[in-house]
Order: structure tokens, then C-alpha cells, then sequence
């Protein structure tokens, strides 16, 4: 059960303001008067769960303003979310006008409650993906440690790390015949397996199959999931909904940072940040049970089943799949490497402990969150290219900053760079979904995960290999020249799909 929230406000109004909140609602909620009890208002559509308002109109003063109270209950039944997002939106809902402001960090358009939920539910399978994704990025350099491998060893294991496009690729090809549901419940278990089968590892070799395997799992997931997101919501909430996956993700990557000095306890004590995969891939794989394929995915479903074999064949459009991949090569191959190698360049070239990297992390990704709610919404009405344009611009090159910075300017680039470029998923990462049809959605956003793969392997290979030159901290930062390659790519090639519904955007299946 979701908490019930009570608002109780007393107003002065004139007879002009009195009829404006007597009128029904729109805008974050959409009311209904109820018949038996013109002061009273129930939902019609919104959001929220539960919802009440109820108006008691005192006498007319000598002033000519008249006392009224305004009694509003609600709730946000969200999977443990509701809290928060109730605390949010609550002096929204004590207004006294007829139109409920949406708040900056929700999408320009109401949300549904039904739909609210699934992305809850999705968000929170994505914690549990992206905690074992970040597993082997944020413990390399302890795992390294113990079994005394070269920057280059590490590397070599990133290198492997990033082929797990391979057996992500399996699974999508699942998703026609099983359903994507059932993809991401298998992804998610296969995904905690080989997570706690990691934590035995006996040498970096073995570490680097295991993780092959983990972070392919993770990968599909991340993919349907992002495709799920996509589909569920209306057309002017697509690019809100991928930045609030990214919620899901920080969450699963800032347990791994809160976890992170347990790995400098001892020699081997990074290996018990993988048995916390565990009750991760449980709660995850039990999430999945409550999710639903979407019309879409049915309605094409049913039209595959009735046509011949020679009909069945994918449509993937040649064009839209190299600038995607183009862009996605691009923002991977410096990205990742800000990633990978950030602890590295922490702990080996600032000195940071254990302790001091988790905390650094931590502080300097929150503000991540103004980035990805501010850069959603802009998408949704300003545009997606110039939301991603500004985000690899300014945020991209704060990151660079901060990788040859110390003390105070360390901080501030970092926190710059993180704050704006999270407005990247968002208005970037909106294309893989909107650019292929219903069915080719999944093995569509295979093929672009894997040049964003291949992209990274270029990104840690670069700076594996420049790095006891360079110093890592200088190679990283090297690599950002290759982001502004991809501004003119963005504002020639790719189309503005900012409020186009999906069949718009693409082919009928």
C-alpha cells in the first residue's frame, strides 16, 4: 500500500478565483466533478494512484473575499518511488488554479498511472543490470592488485569486457520467438550467475570470461528495456522516459560506488561486491513478472505469424543504422574510458584511497540527476539535437577537464562535465528506439550496441596503450577530439523526431 498524502490549505478569494477553483483540473492531473457533490472532484486520468479534492466554501466576508478550504488527498503508488515523486508534486497540487503545472523534471504531457508503474517496474530491473555492469569497471583496479596485472593487463580485460555484445546479440534473437519479457527475466539471472560465479575467479583471465558473460546479459537487458520504455509512453514522453532509465542505472552503478571500500579492506575483499549480485538478480527477475509486452510488440507479433517465411525477414534501414552507429561508436569510445579508468586515474595519479574514490564518485554523480530530468524535458520541447549537441559539448568536455586536472579544478570540471553530460541519454539514445520499426527494435538496438562496443574497445584500447606515455589521465581526455566529430553528424544527418508518434517516425510492420 502507498502512503496517502493530506494537503489542507485555507484561502481569501474573490468571486473570479472562486469559480477558477471550483472548476475542474488539467494540466499534471485531469479531474472530474462528482455529480452527487459539485465541491468534490475525483480522477479522471493522471499519474497518481488514488486521488481526492474536495472544496468548503465559508460566507462572504465585508470585503467582498470568501473563506475557503481546500482538502486534496493522493497517492503514488510506485514501488517504493511514490514518496518521493508525492513529495515533488505537492504544492503543485495546492494551487488554486484550474491548470496543474507540471513540474521541469516530468514530461511535458501527463503521465498515465498504469504506465508510470511499468517504467517503475523497469527502472528498478534496470538497478539491478547496471549494478552488474559497473561490477567489473569499478573493482578492476583492486581485482588487478591482487592478481598483479599492468595497466595493460586491465585493459586487455576491458577489451574482452566490451565483445559481450556477442552474446547479448543471442538473446535478442530470442526476442521474436520468446517475447521480450522473457528475454530480460532470462538476461537478468544469467546476469546474476555469471556476477557471483566472477567473485571466484582464479586470474584475470578467468575474471574477463565470466564478466564476457555478465556484462552480455546486462546488455540485452539494457537494450529491451530501453525499447519497453520507448513504446509504452505517449509520443512527447519517449526521450523523458529514456533519461529516467538512467535513474535505474545510477542507482545499480552509486551501490557499487557506496560498496567500493569494502573492495580496499583486503587484498580479496573486491570479491564480495559480486556476491551482492545476488539478491540484486532476485529482486530483479521478480520485477519482471509484473511487466507486459506492449500492443506493438503483439500487433506485429501477429502479423509475423501470418506471413510466409520469405515475408519474415527483418527490415533494418541501411541509412539509419550508420548514423547511429556512427554516433554511438563516437560517444562509447570516450565515455566509456571516462568510466573505466576514472578509479585508475584516482587512485594511481591523484592518490586517492578506496574510500576517498567512492566518495568522489558519488558526489560528483549526483548532480548527474539535474542533467538527465532538466535534458529530458528539454528534448521534449526544445529538440533533440540541440539538447545532445549542448550535452556533448560542454558536458563531454568538462569530463575531459577533470581527467587533467588536480584539487579544486579536479572537482569542478568533474562535476560540470557529469552534471551535463547525462543529457546525452536522453536526447541521444532516443534515436535507437525511434528510428527502427516495432520488430526490429530489439536486434536494431543489438547491432548499435555493438559499434557502441567496438567504439569502446578503440576508447580503452587508446588509452591502454598511450597511457604509460601519456599518463592515463592525458589519454582520456586525447579522446574527446572525437566527440566533436559527431556534432556535425548529429545536426546533418540525423532528423528531429521531437513530438512524431513512432509510426510516423518509421514504417508500418
Amino acid at each position: 500500500m502507498s502512503r496517502t498524502t493530506k494537503l489542507i490549505d485555507d484561502f481569501l478569494l474573490s468571486n473570479d478565483e472562486l469559480g477558477e477553483i471550483l472548476s475542474e483540473r488539467t494540466g499534471l492531473i485531469v479531474e472530474k466533478r462528482c455529480k452527487a457533490e459539485p465541491s468534490q472532484f475525483h480522477l479522471e486520468t493522471g499519474m497518481l494512484g488514488s486521488y481526492s479534492r474536495r472544496i468548503d466554501v465559508g460566507s462572504q466576508r465585508a470585503d467582498g473575499l470568501v473563506a475557503v478550504r481546500q482538502i486534496v488527498e493522493f497517492s503514488v503508488p510506485l514501488l517504493g518511488f511514490g514518496t518521493i515523486v508525492a513529495w515533488g508534486i505537492r504544492s503543485r497540487l495546492r494551487t488554486k488554479l484550474s491548470l496543474v503545472a507540471i513540474p521541469l523534471w516530468l514530461p511535458p504531457d501527463p503521465l498515465d498511472a498504469a504506465v508510470l508503474r511499468q517504467l517503475a517496474r523497469i527502472i528498478l530491473i534496470s538497478v539491478s543490470a547496471a549494478y552488474f555492469a559497473t561490477l567489473l569497471g569499478q573493482t578492476l583496479t583492486f581485482s588487478a592488485h591482487e592478481f598483479r596485472a599492468s595497466v595493460k593487463m586491465q585493459a586487455a580485460v576491458l577489451l574482452v569486457s566490451r565483445l559481450d555484445v556477442l552474446p547479448a546479440m543471442g538473446l535478442l534473437l530470442l526476442v521474436n520467438r520468446l517475447g521480450r519479457v522473457a528475454v530480460i527475466r532470462a538476461a537478468t539471472v544469467l546476469g546474476m550467475v555469471f556476477s557471483v560465479l566472477s567473485s571466484l575467479a582464479p586470474n584475470m583471465a578467468a575474471l574477463a570470461l565470466l564478466q564476457l558473460g555478465a556484462k552480455g546479459a546486462t546488455a540485452a537487458t539494457a537494450v529491451l528495456v530501453t525499447v519497453l520504455a520507448a513504446e509504452i509512453v505517449a509520443r512527447r514522453q519517449r526521450a523523458w522516459a529514456i533519461g529516467a532509465l538512467l535513474i535505474g542505472a545510477a542507482l545499480g552503478a552509486g551501490l557499487c560506488d557506496v560498496l567500493l571500500p569494502v573492495a580496499g579492506v583486503s587484498l580479496s575483499s573486491w570479491r564480495l561486491l559480486y556476491l551482492v549480485s545476488i539478491p540484486l538478480g532476485i529482486w530483479g527477475a521478480y520485477l519482471s513478472f509484473g511487466l507486459y509486452e506492449t500492443n506493438r510488440f503483439r500487433v506485429a507479433a501477429e502479423r509475423l505469424a501470418q506471413r510466409a517465411d520469405t515475408e519474415r525477414r527483418l527490415r533494418l534501414s541501411g541509412s539509419r543504422l550508420a548514423v547511429l552507429s556512427t554516433a554511438a561508436f563516437l560517444v562509447n569510445a570516450f565515455l566509456i574510458p571516462t568510466t573505466q579508468f576514472r578509479n585508475e586515474y584516482l587512485r594511481v595519479e591523484r592518490h586517492f584511497s578506496a574510500t576517498a574514490i567512492g566518495i568522489f564518485v558519488i558526489l560528483t554523480n549526483v548532480p548527474g540527476a539535474v542533467g538527465l530530468a532538466v535534458g529530458g524535458r528539454l528534448a521534449e520541447t526544445k529538440g533533440r539535437r540541440i539538447v545532445a549537441g549542448a550535452a556533448i559539448l560542454i558536458g563531454g568536455g568538462g569530463l575531459a577537464l577533470g581527467f587533467v586536472s588536480s584539487g579544486v579544478a579536479l572537482w569542478i570540471w568533474t562535476v560540470i562535465g557529469s552534471t551535463v553530460v547525462t543529457a546525452i541519454v536522453p536526447s541521444l539514445g532516443v534515436y535507437q528506439t525511434e528510428m527502427f520499426s516495432t520488430r526490429s527494435r530489439g536486434i536494431g538496438g543489438g547491432i548499435v550496441t555493438a559499434a557502441s562496443r567496438i567504439g569502446s574497445i578503440v576508447g580503452v584500447a587508446f588509452v591502454g596503450f598511450f597511457a604509460s606515455s601519456l599518463s592515463v589521465g592525458g589519454s582520456v581526455a586525447l579522446l574527446f577530439f572525437g566527440m566533436l566529430v559527431l556534432l556535425p553528424v548529429l545536426f546533418w544527418w540525423f532528423p528531429e523526431t521531437r513530438g512524431m508518434s513512432l509510426e510516423d517516425i518509421t514504417d508500418q510492420d
